[in-house]
């Protein structure tokens, strides 16, 4: 009797393994994931966009999203094959144009960095634009380097496509105002806050 029972006890114990390993791997399988489409219109240098893209990935993985960058119509590396991005945008993909500012016919504000297109019925958007000549002219002024800059613009507008466009934070990278005074400093002012990350990570498992 004592050997059935231990052999019943072994295979009781090597079920709940597996079933603990099944939901381990469940668990990491549905890690959200968020992608980037990334187009580099006003042709700033690659040191500079990689140099945004990093700053960027670091302060939205802070959040919890796992985060892909796709550079669409443009190589990374000589000999490497074009990301025509031409494909249906899915809906955990979002768009972000790197554009000069317009010089006629605006009503943004010279202090407007970047602007995000936002579905005001569902609170969503897909497009965001970024301008990389006024965060190039903010980032000399501050004596801070242009493509972190380019990168926490980019994180921010981001944000509002999955924040809403009239959410703007106390503080952190969604914070509304960005004085040059501002621009210096780094950590965690450069980041979302906790309930910004959960509601961003929420948008998955009902919206993605």
């Amino acid at each position: 009797m004592r050997v059935i029972a231990m052999s019943a006890m072994s295979a009781v114990v090597a079920v709940l393994m597996a079933l603990a390993l099944s939901i381990g791997v469940r668990a990491e399988s549905v890690t959200p994931v968020l992608t980037v489409r990334l187009y580099n219109t006003s042709g700033i240098p690659l040191p500079e966009l990689m140099a945004a893209r990093g700053a960027a990935e670091s302060i939205l993985r802070d959040t919890g999203l796992d985060v892909v960058f796709r550079h669409c119509g443009s190589s990374v590396a000589p000999g490497d094959v074009v990301d025509t991005c031409n494909e249906r945008l899915k809906p955990s993909e979002v768009v972000v144009r790197v554009i000069n500012a317009p010089s006629f016919g605006t009503s943004l504000k010279p202090e407007t960095y970047g602007v995000a297109y936002v579905v005001q019925a569902t609170s969503r958007g897909w497009l965001a634009t970024v301008f990389s000549d006024r965060i190039a002219q903010a980032a000399t002024r501050a004596a801070v380097e242009s493509g972190v800059l380019l990168g926490r613009v980019m994180a921010h507008e981001i944000g509002h496509l999955l924040l809403g466009q009239g959410y703007h934070g106390t503080a952190g990278v969604m914070r509304a105002e960005w004085p040059d005074a501002l621009l210096t400093h780094a950590g965690e002012e450069w980041r979302f806050s906790s309930l910004e990350a959960s509601r961003m990570q929420h948008l998955f498992p009902t919206t993605f």
